[in-house]
C-alpha cells in the first residue's frame, strides 16, 4: 500500500494527464514532482458559454491552462462599442491575467466563454513556484507572452491604420476560410464588436460589398457570392493613400 501511494505522488491524474497531453504537449513533458503535485491539487473547472469570468475591475488570483473551449477577451469604450483583443483556445493563455497576477493590476478587459469551457485553475502562489522551479514552463509562458505581444502590435497596426473596409473584408475572408463553409452566422453587430465600430458603418460597408458582387446579405448571416471579388476587394483598399 506504501508503495502505491507513493507512486501516485509522481503520477498526474487521469482526468487531466490526457487532457494536457492534447492541449499543452510542451508541458505534458514536464516530469518534475512540483508540477505534479501542483497539476493534481489544481481546480477543475467546468464553465457554461456566456460566462463573463473576468472584468476590468477585477483582479486574476488564478492561472489557468485551456482544455476545451473558447473565450473572448474585449474591452469597451463609454459609448458602448466593443473591440476583440483576442481569444483563449485549448492550448493558449491568457496575457492580460499573467499580467494582473505577476503585477497585482485590474484585468482591464472582459473575458466571457463564447462556448462551453473546461479548464485547469491553479493559485497564483502554484503558479509562481512553478515559474520558479520549472525551466519548461517558465519558457512556455514567456513565448506565448512574446506572441500576445506581437497579436497586439498587429491589432494596434491595423486598427491605425488599416482602412475598415479592408479589414472588414480581411475578417470575413477569413472567417469563410476557417469555417468551411460559404454562409457565416454572424450579425452585423457582432462584426462590430470584432472591429471597434458601430453597427451602422458595419451595415454600410457591408452594402457596398454586396453591390460589388462580393457577398448577399440575409437577416443574421452573410452568403459568399464570389470569392475572388470579395479578395479583389480586401487588396484594393489596402493600396496606399496616393
Amino acid at each position: 500500500m506504501q508503495n502505491t501511494s507513493s507512486n501516485n505522488t509522481f503520477e498526474i491524474l487521469a482526468d487531466r494527464k490526457q487532457a494536457i497531453i492534447d492541449a499543452y504537449p510542451t508541458l505534458a513533458a514536464i516530469t518534475d514532482s512540483i508540477w505534479v503535485e501542483i497539476i493534481n491539487r489544481s481546480h477543475l473547472l467546468e464553465i457554461p458559454e456566456q460566462t463573463e469570468i473576468f472584468s476590468t475591475s477585477t483582479a486574476c488570483g488564478n492561472f489557468i491552462l485551456m482544455f476545451d473551449g473558447r473565450v473572448r477577451v474585449y474591452q469597451t469604450a463609454l459609448d458602448g462599442r466593443e473591440i476583440t483583443l483576442y481569444r483563449i483556445e485549448p492550448g493558449g493563455m491568457c496575457a492580460l491575467s499573467l499580467n494582473s497576477m505577476l503585477q497585482d493590476q485590474p484585468f482591464n478587459a472582459i473575458a466571457v466563454t463564447e462556448t462551453p469551457i473546461r479548464a485547469l485553475s491553479m493559485p497564483e502562489a502554484d503558479f509562481t513556484r512553478l515559474m520558479n522551479n520549472s525551466e519548461v514552463f517558465r519558457n512556455h509562458v514567456v513565448t506565448t507572452l512574446t506572441s500576445r505581444l506581437c497579436e497586439s502590435m498587429c491589432l494596434i497596426q491595423t486598427t491605425a491604420f488599416d482602412n475598415l473596409n479592408m479589414r472588414l473584408a480581411c475578417m470575413l475572408g477569413s472567417l469563410f476560410e476557417r469555417n468551411k463553409t460559404n454562409t457565416l452566422k454572424i450579425t452585423h453587430q457582432e462584426l462590430a464588436h470584432e472591429l471597434g465600430t458601430t453597427r451602422e458603418v458595419i451595415s454600410r460597408i457591408l452594402k457596398q460589398f454586396e453591390k460589388q458582387e462580393c457577398i448577399k446579405l440575409s437577416r443574421g448571416s452573410i452568403d459568399i457570392a464570389s470569392p475572388e471579388g470579395l479578395e479583389w476587394f480586401s487588396q484594393e483598399h489596402n493600396k496606399p493613400l496616393k
